[in-house]
């Protein structure tokens, strides 16, 4: 496939092979998690329809609408532990017939796949380190979201009739954004004034 065809969040068939011992092998239905910045590798997670591993390293994700009717008859499992990097030249369509099918998952499962991921990843940490960077990677999207709110804020008050609830609006979301999230200003975003506007939505 090309890949400016395959879609964040849908689902298509991947072949894994060539592998490794102990790698995901074959071609199976994978739903993809990220696109890369080289615009031509993403990250997936396999799916497949064996059980074996329910609860260890896999969850029952139930039925996937939009599949094939050979297929969407079956429970889908999602293999968490077996998240890879694939080549587009590894995706296929998923198809019915000569028919190609956009097959989107469902988005709260996604995210829920999502976080899987994310918690397989650390899983061999301890307690504390697994709490130092979830709260890291917490605080720094509050503050990323803040910031962008920030800017928002700044173009509101050049504009030739600033919408001034709208700017009250927004640093009341960035205080609550912010709210015991602990962040560094580089020198551009300082220079820029947005420690200025996080201080005045404290204040407001």
């Amino acid at each position: 496939m090309k890949a400016s065809d395959i879609k964040i969040g849908h689902v298509y068939y991947v072949d894994y092979e060539p592998v490794k011992n102990g790698e995901f092998n074959g071609r199976h239905l994978s739903v993809v998690l990220k696109k890369n910045n080289d615009k031509v590798t993403f990250v997936v997670m396999p799916l497949t329809s064996s059980p074996n591993g329910d609860g260890v390293n896999k969850i029952n994700i139930g039925k996937i609408a939009g599949l094939p009717p050979s297929i969407k008859t079956k429970d889908t499992y999602a293999v968490y532990n077996q998240v890879r990097t694939v080549n587009s030249m590894r995706f296929y369509s998923v198809k019915n017939g000569s028919m190609r099918l956009d097959v989107p998952m469902d988005n709260a499962v996604w995210l829920n796949l999502f976080e899987l991921a994310i918690r397989d990843m650390i899983h061999s940490m301890n307690q504390d380190k697994k709490i130092i960077v979830l709260k890291n990677a917490y605080d720094w999207e509050r503050f990323a979201k803040a910031k962008d709110l920030a800017y928002n804020i700044i173009k509101l008050r050049k504009a030739a009739a600033p919408d001034y609830d709208r700017i009250a609006a927004l640093k009341s979301e960035i205080r609550e954004t912010l709210k015991g999230a602990t962040y560094t200003l580089d020198a551009k975003q300082s220079a820029d004034g947005i420690q200025e506007i996080f201080n005045e939505s404290f204040e407001s």
